[in-house]
């Protein structure tokens, strides 16, 4: 059996790339068992040294292929997309297998039970979680910056988030949305996010180095762009602030000892994040007081006074 060798672009979240290539494969029939899938990141991070640098293929290079039919729920290929940003090296093999599948006995589709469709959404409900929690436990911090025109005014205001998965851009229409005024950038590991809140379009940004394939303008009919680029380290995020310190003066105060779940805390914020997060140096200090202040709390309590009942008259 002949194998086939993919190499997809950077991280492999390209879907339009790896769609591509899947019908390739189908129009050829090659049966997912003979199909093998890398990634330029993954092959960079350990490279081969008796063989050439690894360069993504490209549809246009293969071999043309014969016209085959190939259809799968509409709702199947949204749901691929997604399933393509967890970052388990099988997930490429997996979902062409199950495209496979699906045209061999198209019933598969309605099989909630099949162990490759468990583990499809068992990856998807993983990448979900993951853009929740990026939404709420990035903390940006402002940096002095000259005010552009083709980029705003104000402060850079600057993150560093590591997600697990490659769900950076995924979570970037929340920060466009919420934060469309301001500038912003959010640094991560695998890719780095910024947002132009005044460039009308992004030959406008030529001059800052954007290339017009890392940037797209979401927001129809008024400015702002959205670049991204390499990966950062932690270093390049700015330290702590003022700022910083009146959110854990804020963050302190607001604490309800009474009303503390240690567990639901942590199922809601994972420790793997607490690192950056800068709320987190008060956990540990709060949870040991939490007691005493509670007790405190009902001690303190002011006390009313009990409302007593009127006598009702004898009968006559």
């Amino acid at each position: 059996m002949i194998t086939h060798t993919f190499i997809l672009p950077r991280d492999g979240c390209d879907f339009a790339h790896w769609r591509g290539l899947a019908r390739w494969l189908w129009a050829q029939q090659v049966p997912p068992e003979a199909v093998v899938w890398h990634t330029e990141d993954a092959q960079a991070r350990a490279p081969d040294l008796f063989a050439p640098a690894p360069h993504a293929t490209q549809l246009a290079d293969l071999p043309a292929a014969p016209e085959r039919p190939l259809t799968v729920p509409r709702s199947w290929l949204a749901q691929a997309e997604q399933c393509l940003l967890h970052r388990a090296p099988s997930r490429f093999a997996l979902l062409y297998r199950l495209l496979w599948r699906m045209q061999l006995t198209p019933g598969l589709r309605h099989d909630l039970l099949d162990a490759d469709s468990v583990q499809m959404q068992h990856w998807i409900q993983a990448v979900r979680r993951e853009v929740h929690k990026a939404h709420a436990f990035v903390r940006f911090r402002p940096v002095a910056l000259a005010d552009d025109p083709q980029d705003g005014s104000g402060p850079l205001h600057v993150a560093w988030f590591e997600p697990e998965h490659h769900i950076v851009q995924a979570a970037a229409p929340f920060f466009v949305q919420r934060f469309a005024n301001m500038r912003w950038a959010i640094l991560t590991p695998q890719c780095s996010l910024r947002w132009w809140p005044q460039a009308p379009d992004i030959a406008a940004l030529a001059d800052q180095g954007v290339q017009p394939r890392f940037a797209v303008q979401p927001l129809a009919g008024r400015p702002g762009v959205l670049s991204w680029g390499p990966g950062a380290r932690a270093d390049d995020a700015p330290d702590a602030d003022a700022g910083e310190g009146l959110w854990l003066t804020y963050y302190a105060h607001i604490f309800n000892p009474a009303r503390l779940k240690i567990a639901a805390m942590r199922k809601e914020m994972p420790r793997k994040y607490w690192h950056n997060l800068p709320e987190t140096q008060l956990i540990s200090p709060l949870v040991q007081a939490a007691q005493a202040r509670s007790a405190a709390m009902l001690a303190n309590a002011p006390t009313t006074p009990q409302r007593r009942l009127p006598r009702s008259k004898p009968a006559l």
